[in-house]
């Protein structure tokens, strides 16, 4: 399929495709680097967890390991892990914003190719790849 210009749309998706799966890959790589720190019952209870998802660390307070307390411990430390998740996927969907705004923007300057897709915005395809974020 041919575009303006003669322009060869199907490389050019091909292209896209292949840009946007490097582009995801290294945004995945990054984010198993970084940490978020989840924290509950005043800092009693801390959760560290990836970018990715990954617990990496629990953290309890030497006051809280005791048999009476165990029940509060179990909710703290469900509540901990659950705000490190969210931090996490914070941290990822912040990520992808940043790649798809990147990759949109090098789109802008392709005659007007950016708004591949018609009105719904990315192809299928690249919404999936990206987990649907562009529209």
């Amino acid at each position: 399929m041919t575009g303006p210009g003669g322009m060869d749309l199907n490389a050019l998706m091909g292209n896209m495709m292949k840009q946007a799966e490097q582009a995801k890959q290294q945004m995945e790589t990054s984010l198993r680097d970084k940490t978020v720190e989840g924290s509950t019952g005043g800092g009693l209870v801390k959760v560290t967890a990836t970018g990715a998802g990954e617990v990496r660390a629990i953290k309890i307070d030497p006051s809280l390991i005791d048999p009476a307390e165990s029940e509060m411990l179990e909710d703290l430390l469900a509540a901990a892990v659950n705000v490190a998740m969210k931090k996490a996927n914070e941290l990822r969907e912040e990520a992808q914003k940043g790649q798809l705004g990147n990759m949109m923007s090098g789109a802008g300057g392709m005659g007007g190719l950016g708004g591949l897709g018609g009105a719904g915005g990315l192809p299928p395809e690249l919404k999936d790849l990206l987990g649907g974020l562009g529209g």
